[in-house]
């Protein structure tokens, strides 16, 4: 309960700070936007976009939004010189990790708050009755990512080239949570049974289980650097 308190306060912390700096979450949300309805005018019509395009190109946009959130994480942090006061609190490692992804948590559903409005509109996502197991894949994609983002935000934040670097390392770290995240959204849209995708949200929940493990073990070593 002690680790779960400190993250909430470190992540209410960092949404204060972000909320005084609101043009960096409207800069997240319009790229969103923007993205959403250039890939629509890309494929021609919203009609004619089929349910593998529309499923594959949500989640495009969710990772390529989510670089912009996890670039700042801990760069922040190095920019202000505020790490090391974050060393300094009493509260373990992970603490200050699980911190992190709570605040990129909190800003990624924000971002799908309008992102799955705009698809629905734009992407020719139809959901029908479908509306909270699609929210759910959604949920587990964007907390599975947040974890692994926030990880590579952290190993990278002492680098120079952090902004050209995490983009690199993401992006392969990312592949067990993109593909099963895709497959099992696509089953939605195609209003199959939670049985029949229920296999790519077991990946979702393994690799969930392994990142948070090798944080826990890796991230106070990491924080020391």
């Amino acid at each position: 309960m002690g680790v779960l308190l400190d993250s909430f306060n470190l992540a209410r912390r960092d949404l204060l700070i972000e909320s005084r700096r609101a043009y960096e979450i409207l800069s997240t949300v319009f790229f969103a936007a923007s993205a959403t309805i250039l890939i629509s005018l890309a494929w021609g019509t919203p009609i004619s976009i089929t349910i593998e395009e529309a499923a594959a190109s949500l989640w495009i946009i969710i990772f390529f939004t989510s670089i912009l959130l996890f670039t700042t994480s801990f760069a922040r942090e190095m920019d202000r010189g505020t790490i090391g006061g974050l060393r300094t609190i009493p509260s373990s490692p992970f603490a200050i990790l699980l911190g992190k992804v709570i605040y990129s948590i909190v800003l990624m559903l924000l971002v799908l708050g309008v992102l799955l409005p705009l698809s629905i509109v734009f992407l020719n996502v139809q959901p029908t009755l479908k509306i909270f197991e699609l929210l759910l894949i959604l949920t587990v994609g964007v907390v599975n990512l947040s974890f692994a983002g926030s990880f590579v935000s952290s190993i990278v934040m002492y680098s120079e080239g952090k902004t050209l670097l995490l983009p690199f390392l993401l992006f392969p770290i990312s592949m067990p949570i993109f593909v099963p995240a895709l497959l099992s959204t696509e089953k939605v849209l195609r209003g199959l049974t939670f049985a029949e995708y229920s296999g790519e949200l077991r990946l979702l929940g393994a690799f969930l289980v392994l990142v948070v493990m090798i944080a826990v073990f890796s991230f106070e070593t990491i924080l020391e650097e």
